[in-house]
């Protein structure tokens, strides 16, 4: 590979931020453009999965990853009563798809993969508008506070996520993103205010009617919470804490004292939308989807960061071993794939778990509690199977604090 190959990045999200370490460790000058104006930490929790474990193990990130994460012991689904109906022990799964689960502050990860990339390689208040892809290179033209920029190199990789500006440009006909029937309350319980709740490492989900609570006990002492409420697309709920402890009042413990512990400044709100159509194809000439852009899938398998994390992987791979074009081939003919059968399967769980009709509700904390361990664990083994392409030349692992 000549090493005058240059890549842009359009966005500097996970799925962007991955993707430029992997290029740049394959010989690739790597350029990140993000709309935001600084690159603040921001967000709430976010799980890493096996299979995204080994994708990190495989950019040299997996030690700075076992430094900054909390490792979970457990994953388990309980009732809104506290009742639980499902329990995996993190070392089975360990066992069986040969990594383990953490969880850490989305921020944090952020910056795990902003290691090693100067100044020059992330330029931000760059908001990519539209893109010409030739048969050796793509113009991407941005929005700058100084009036529109164009940048051309040979290789683009569209990161922008769900609503991206690039795919519209590609695929002007593609209907978008589809409402999954819900929204999503994000926080963040600080180490001091978690300490007295004890809350143990362990993924833990619990489900009502219409409505889910998740918590994850993350790095620095911090717990992470979620709440999903289903709502009419385009409802805009109130932003106050206060409403939706109310909401959960009558749930299990620690879920009412967690919402009274969260700093009102770290409650996030986002609905929920997906790519429930199929694209035509994930690569156009010299560009490339990555992460949310090219597959966005809902939370309910715990996958959107992990499928963009393996992208990343998996491009560079395909890119180092078969050169530009095949590749792209390449990337296009295992992901589109795998990610097609994620979204239609996070869809479905999605529908499920946010059920309101009490019939339904029944039947499915029934079914859940009637499988065996042994069986959910062969049930996710479709997200946390993957193996990463054959390795890159022997690169030495990023080191984990500064």
């Amino acid at each position: 590979m000549r090493p005058s190959n240059t890549a842009i990045v359009v966005g500097a999200g996970i799925g962007g931020l991955t993707a430029a370490q992997a290029l740049r460790r394959t010989g690739w000058r790597v350029t990140v453009y993000e709309q935001a104006h600084t690159i603040a930490p921001v967000g709430a929790g976010v799980g890493i999965a096996p299979n995204a474990v080994k994708a990190l193990d495989h950019l040299g990130l997996g030690s700075a990853l076992r430094d900054r994460g909390r490792r979970q012991e457990a994953m388990e689904i309980r009732l809104r009563n506290g009742r639980q109906v499902a329990r995996v022990c993190a070392s089975d799964i360990e066992r069986r798809y040969g990594a383990p689960f953490y969880a850490l502050h989305r921020a944090e990860l952020h910056r795990l993969l902003l290691t090693g990339l100067d100044a020059a390689t992330l330029r931000t208040g760059h908001r990519a508008e539209r893109i010409v892809s030739e048969p050796w290179s793509a113009t991407v033209v941005f929005r700058t506070a100084d009036g529109t920029v164009s940048e051309t190199a040979d290789l683009v990789v569209a990161a922008d996520g769900v609503g991206s500006a690039l795919r519209t440009t590609l695929l002007p006909r593609y209907p978008g993103p589809a409402y999954a029937g819900y929204t999503v309350w994000r926080g963040i319980v600080p180490a001091d205010r978690a300490a007295a709740l004890r809350v143990p490492p362990v993924l833990a989900e619990s489900w009502g009617r219409g409505a889910r609570f998740g918590i994850a006990a993350i790095n620095d002492g911090q717990v992470y919470w979620f709440a999903c409420e289903s709502v009419p697309e385009h409802t805009v709920p109130t932003h106050d804490l206060g409403l939706l402890a109310t909401r959960f009042k009558r749930w299990h413990d620690p879920i009412p004292a967690l919402l009274r512990a969260t700093p009102e400044e770290t409650l996030l709100r986002h609905d929920v939308y997906y790519l429930r159509a199929r694209l035509p194809g994930f690569t156009h000439g010299r560009v490339v989807l990555l992460g949310d852009a090219a597959h966005a899938v809902t939370p309910d398998i715990g996958q959107g960061a992990c499928l963009a994390i393996e992208d990343a992987v998996t491009l560079a791979t395909g890119i180092e071993n078969s050169g530009i074009d095949a590749g792209l081939r390449i990337y296009d003919a295992l992901r589109r794939p795998r990610t097609e059968r994620m979204a239609r399967t996070s869809g479905r769980l999605g529908r499920i778990m946010q059920t309101a009709n009490p019939v339904a509700a029944l039947l499915r904390d029934n079914l859940a509690a009637a499988v065996p361990a042994s069986l959910l664990i062969r049930g996710i083994g479709a997200a946390f199977a993957w193996q990463p392409p054959m390795p890159f030349t022997d690169h030495p692992p990023i080191t984990t604090r500064e």
